[in-house]
C-alpha cells in the first residue's frame, strides 16, 4: 500500500507559502501605516515631538503581530475544515489534513490543532521537527489534536498506519536546533578573549609610542641602540625608530612632529594585527 502520510519537506514547502500569503496583507498594513505616519515623524523638528510620535510605532508592532496571528489562526482553520481540508500551501504540494478516523476536521477542531502550533514556537520549532520522525508523521501539534497530515489521494476509511522511527531524523533534528546555542557558547567563550587580545594589542601600540616619544633629543643612534624589553630604540635624522627580531620581528618609526608610529619593514603579523599603517 503506497504511503499515505505527506512527506516532511512537502509539508515544509506548503508552509512556506501559506506564510508569503499571510505577509502579503502584513505588508499592505505595514506599508500604509508608515506612508501615513513617517512625513510625520520626518516633519517633526523636535526632540520632544518625535518621542511623543514613538510610542504609536511600538504599539502598532505589538497590534500587527497580534493581527497577523489572529489572521493564520483564521486562516488555516477555515481552510483545514473546509471540504478541500488544505490551506493553499498545502493544495499547491497536494496534502491536506484529517483527523484520527481520516475525516474531514470541523472549524474548532481546526482551530485547537493550530493553536497548537504555539506551542511549537516556544520550543525552538521541535514540535515541527517531529513530523520527520515520528511513527505517523505527526507534529506536536497533531498529537494533540489528533490529526494527520496526508496526501491528497488518501480516502477516509483507508488505514494509518505505524511507520519505523526515524533515529537518525531525530539526531539532526536536535543538532540543527542545538547549533545556535553551541554557537552562543562559543561566542560568549571566545568574544571576550578576543576583545582582551584586541585591546592589549592596542594598548601595547600605544605604550610603544610613548616609550618612542620619550626618548626624543636623546642621543642614541643605530649603532649604538638602548635596549628595552628586547626592543631596539635608536634616532635617525630626527625619527625615532623601534627595532624587535624576537618573538616576532617588526622595524617602526615615530616621525618627528608626529603622535603615532608607522611601519617601516615587517617580517610577522605585528603590523597588520595592530592597525599600523606603512611608512610613507
Amino acid at each position: 500500500m503506497q504511503n499515505p502520510y505527506a512527506n516532511f519537506w512537502r509539508r515544509v514547502a506548503a508552509f512556506l507559502i501559506d506564510n508569503i500569503v499571510l505577509a502579503i496583507p502584513m505588508w499592505m498594513l505595514t506599508g500604509f501605516f508608515y506612508m501615513y505616519y513617517m512625513p510625520q515623524v520626518m516633519l517633526n523638528k523636535t526632540e520632544e515631538e518625535m518621542a511623543a510620535v514613538f510610542p504609536l510605532f511600538f504599539l502598532f508592532t505589538i497590534l500587527s503581530n497580534l493581527f497577523f496571528f489572529v489572521l493564520f489562526i483564521l486562516y488555516t482553520s477555515i481552510m483545514e475544515s473546509s471540504s478541500k481540508q488544505a490551506t493553499l500551501g498545502k493544495m499547491a504540494l497536494g496534502i491536506k489534513v484529517v483527523d484520527k478516523n481520516g475525516q474531514r476536521l470541523r472549524f474548532w477542531h481546526a482551530v485547537g490543532r493550530n493553536l497548537g502550533k504555539v506551542v511549537s514556537y516556544f520550543i525552538m520549532y521541535f514540535g515541527f521537527f517531529m513530523a520527520a520522525f515520528t511513527r505517523r508523521r505527526q507534529g506536536l501539534h497533531d498529537m494533540m489534536a489528533s490529526t494527520f497530515v496526508v496526501n491528497e489521494a488518501y480516502q477516509p476509511g483507508q488505514p494509518l498506519p505505524e511507520e519505523p522511527f526515524r533515529t537518525g531524523c531525530l539526531v539532526s533534528t536536535i543538532a540543527v536546533i542545538l547549533l545556535p546555542f553551541v554557537l552562543g557558547i562559543i561566542a560568549v567563550i571566545m568574544i571576550p578573549f578576543l576583545v582582551e587580545t584586541a585591546n592589549t594589542q592596542t594598548a601595547y601600540v600605544r605604550l610603544l609610542q610613548t616609550q618612542m616619544d620619550a626618548l626624543r633629543g636623546e642621543d642614541i643612534t643605530q649603532d649604538n641602540p638602548l635596549q628595552i624589553n628586547n626592543i631596539s630604540f635608536y634616532i635617525q635624522d630626527g625619527d625615532v625608530y623601534a627595532a624587535q627580531t624576537q618573538p616576532e620581528a617588526f622595524t617602526v618609526r615615530l616621525p618627528l612632529g608626529e603622535k603615532h608610529i608607522c611601519c617601516v619593514e615587517e617580517e610577522g603579523n605585528f603590523c597588520q594585527l595592530n592597525e599600523i599603517k606603512p611608512c610613507m
